[in-house]
């Protein structure tokens, strides 16, 4: 065996004996974890590993050793390789990540025969955990000096050591500035707290948080959460403190947007509670009386009891009617699936068709009612005239329900402006009523609320009417509001942008399209002997209002169950008949589904017959839903006597 002296060159004092080999190998052994040796091409040959060394360097003689090397660190440790094939380093030493996920600190010795590299040969050490502080400490040095927090750290009588970047940012001060003091940053109470009880912490826990403010160079002050960490010696003893200080501005406007937000909700579910206790009351209202007038006009003995019964039954339907309108639009509203639907109308007749409606009630509780139109608006305009009608409607009833008997209420239009092809209104309602607050007024249009509770239990509404207002006249481009004083009455007014057309096709579209409405007083002034309608209805009450209502224009009348009933009976004898009224859900075969079909027969009849939808779906995409399928128009359930006449005298005329 080759010895080892044969390696070493020695040098030694006279008179002293060689170097212990054994202790330098034992030397060797002890401060490395491995000793390893590699083939020209940098093949691992050998490998000599401690007994109880944590080295994980194993099984890898054989490998070429730029293969047990992590992929980050492989163009490292291939350029200390190259190094070693020149010569021109006596060894190599890099820290490289392995394939077994830990650190190492390689030196390697180049090993040369005939000036020719054959290979070389050197040691490991595994300086992992060394590594990891190292990493660690610069993970937290670069949070320290490049973080937004403000971090300190002192001794125990609160000289400065060390202030952060963040410390100058959040507080204004320049680094270079000498008045950067914790004392100035605090107020007067803050400091005693943090030296009294934070400082008792800090002893006895090692930490201490609360909250407060920092004041900052100008004078401002900001929301921040305070941290004091003990730093100690190997004894245990406190020799510093760390103070970390946050800026909590963002967090405090979330809290407080959150706390806002929580309020609003509740006070929209106390809103909705109050909403509901209210629809209950004005749907059992009218349904007690729709009930007991029933059962007192079947009881009654006279003629005139009766007709004072039935009275008061179509004023409660009629103000159901109305609590159930709402309701649904509320439902549209809430699901933004409110929309208008334009068309020309005489603005004029609209008011007039308005105030009849409205003119009973009036006379009833001895009102006086006046009305003013600005001369300047165009007869003629194009907007939703059912949308615009709802919200005078409510203003006016509002002004009505409000105002005490003799008093006084105005509906005024006029025209504010006109662009091209569009004007601008303003349409305002004045009463002398009881008025209300600016607090009240604050809250009028919003959902599910009235003026107060005290207004609601006395004079009754579902406090939906002037949002739903509110949204149509928004869709329309205008705003609403009130002008009010408790006891003075109130003032209503409302913006909408319409449409006009030119002023050569006024006068000619309001003849041609608008003629002026008249109504007769009852159905036994029509006669529509001579026509026959087939009526398309599943619902046999339904059937027997229509006939009863009907009755006196002496109008004879084809009953059937269902579209396919109605198709049977067209197809039978289409000269026999003159007009359709469709129900729209039908078991079978559905109206829509019914129209179409007979809308498809070949012959002229079936193009020709008007069919005009009879239904509750009342929404204005259910009546566009009714003319796509083939049908001529809409009559909307409960049937309105009146309505039901205007749609057959429009159809059945004698030169049909």
């Amino acid at each position: 065996m080759e010895d080892i002296r044969d390696k070493i060159i020695e040098e030694r004092s006279p008179g002293e004996d060689s170097m212990d080999l054994l202790w330098m190998t034992s030397f060797w052994e002890v401060f490395t974890d491995c000793t390893i040796e590699l083939d020209s091409q940098f093949v691992i040959t050998h490998l000599r590993r401690k007994v109880d060394s944590s080295s994980v360097l194993e099984g890898i003689v054989g490998r070429f050793f730029l293969d047990i090397i992590a992929e980050g660190d492989k163009s490292l440790v291939l350029e200390n390789l190259e190094l070693l094939k020149t010569g021109d380093a006596p060894y190599v030493r890099f820290p490289a990540l392995s394939e077994f996920d830990r650190y190492h600190r390689w030196t390697l010795v180049p090993i040369f025969h005939a000036n020719e590299f054959s290979g070389c040969q050197g040691v490991a050490i595994d300086i992992t955990e060394q590594t990891l502080k190292e990493i660690t400490l610069n993970w937290q040095r670069a949070v320290i000096e490049e973080g937004s927090d403000f971090v300190v750290i002192s001794d125990i009588n609160e000289n400065l050591l060390y202030v952060n970047p963040g410390a100058y940012q959040m507080s204004g001060y320049e680094s270079e500035s000498n008045s950067f003091q914790l004392a100035s940053l605090f107020t007067p109470e803050h400091l005693r707290l943090v030296r009294t009880e934070g400082i008792k912490a800090v002893i006895k826990n090692d930490i201490w948080v609360t909250r407060g403010e920092l004041i900052k160079k100008d004078g401002t002050s900001i929301p921040v959460d305070q941290t004091l960490f003990s730093i100690k010696d190997e004894k245990g003893e406190i020799i510093l403190v760390a103070t970390v200080i946050r800026d909590i501005t963002s967090f405090i406007e979330h809290e407080a947007r959150l706390e806002e937000a929580r309020s609003a909700a509740e006070a929209a579910n106390v809103a909705k509670s109050e909403f509901l206790s209210r629809m209950s009351h004005e749907m059992r209202t009218p349904m007690n009386a729709i009930i007991g007038m029933t059962n007192i006009g079947l009881t009654s003995p006279t003629v005139e009891k009766k007709d004072y019964a039935f009275g008061k039954i179509d004023a409660a339907s009629k103000h159901l009617l109305g609590v159930i309108n709402d309701v649904l639009d509320m439902a549209k509203i809430e699901a933004n699936r409110l929309e208008l639907s334009l068309a020309r109308f005489n603005f004029e007749q609209l008011l007039k068709r308005v105030v009849d409606v409205i003119n009973y009630r009036v006379e009833e509780r001895s009102q006086q009612f006046t009305l003013g139109i600005d001369k300047a608006i165009p007869r003629i305009l194009i907007g939703d005239d059912q949308r615009l009608t709802q919200v005078i409607t409510n203003l006016l009833s509002n002004a009505v329900k409000f105002t005490p008997e003799e008093g006084s209420i105005h509906l005024e239009a006029r025209l504010l402006s006109e662009e091209d092809d569009k004007c601008f209104l303003e349409i305002s309602v004045t009463d002398t009523g009881i008025g209300i607050t600016r607090e009240q007024s604050a809250r009028l249009f919003h959902s599910f609320e009235q003026a107060d509770a005290a207004t609601s239990r006395k004079y009754g509404g579902t406090g939906l009417g002037l949002a739903i207002s509110k949204r149509i006249v928004e869709l329309m481009g205008g705003d609403i509001w009130i002008e009010s004083e408790p006891g003075q009455g109130s003032k209503f007014i409302f913006t909408a942008m319409l449409s006009k057309i030119p002023d050569s096709l006024n006068g000619e579209l309001s003849k041609e399209h608008f003629p002026e409405e008249t109504v007769r007083s009852s159905a036994e002034a029509y006669d529509f002997s001579q026509f026959t309608i087939l009526l398309a209805e599943d619902v046999e009450i339904n059937c027997e209002i229509v006939l009863a209502l009907l009755e006196p224009t002496k109008i004879n009348t084809v009953c059937v169950d269902n579209g396919l009933q109605a198709i049977t009976a067209f197809e039978k004898n289409p000269s026999k008949f003159d007009m359709i009224f469709m129900d729209v859900q039908m078991p079978e075969l559905d109206g829509y589904e019914a129209t179409r079909y007979i809308r498809s027969l070949p012959y002229p009849k079936a193009q020709q017959i008007p069919i005009i939808a009879m239904t509750a779906n009342v929404f204005r995409e259910d009546i566009e839903k009714c003319l796509a399928a083939g049908m001529n128009g809409h009559i909307g359930k409960p049937l309105v006597l009146n309505e039901l006449l205007a749609v057959l005298e429009q159809n059945l005329r004698a030169d049909k």
